[in-house]
């Protein structure tokens, strides 16, 4: 096995990993997922949306996908024709059911059943949780301050 085909540099091996920490005997108790898929699955505005719903929702049921689906074509096409309402969401129905959210079950994020289509989230979601914190709304850009950036450094000029 090459050093590329090794589960170290394979971002497959470490999506959904399971560990111990040690004194440990749950082998069950840490999940982890790799930076690199992180931002992978962060990088579309639909996941994003299916994700910060997800967290934001006190339920004990898992969310329906048509729930998901009215949710992320509301906040994707906010203003958008009213008449076209239906056929939006029944376009981000099947990339959710197709695309998106077998990607994010694959990486152990939510649990997705395609044939209830129910969403729910798996205990992966957390590790996303500071990506997706500010807000249902949230793919505002990022704002720097460049004076704050001379005066101070760079880890006091975000805005928030």
């Amino acid at each position: 096995m090459g050093a590329r085909d090794s589960p170290a540099h394979d971002s497959a091996y470490d999506s959904t990993t399971t560990g111990t920490r040690p004194g440990d005997d749950r082998s069950d108790r840490y999940v982890r997922i790799s930076r690199d898929d992180a931002f992978h699955l962060l990088q579309n505005d639909c996941r994003r949306a299916v994700l910060r719903l997800l967290l934001t929702e006190e339920r004990d049921d898992p969310t329906p996908l048509s729930t998901l689906a009215a949710f992320v074509a509301a906040v994707k096409y906010e203003g958008g024709d009213s008449d076209a309402v239906g056929e939006i969401q029944e376009r981000v129905r099947i990339a959710l059911h197709h695309s998106h959210l077998p990607l994010l079950a694959e990486h152990g994020v939510v649990d997705y059943d395609p044939e209830a289509e129910t969403v729910a989230a798996a205990p992966l979601l957390a590790a996303l949780a500071p990506f997706l914190s500010d807000g249902l709304g949230g793919d505002d850009d990022l704002v720097v301050d460049t004076v704050q950036v001379e005066r101070h450094g760079h880890h006091d000029a975000v805005e928030h």
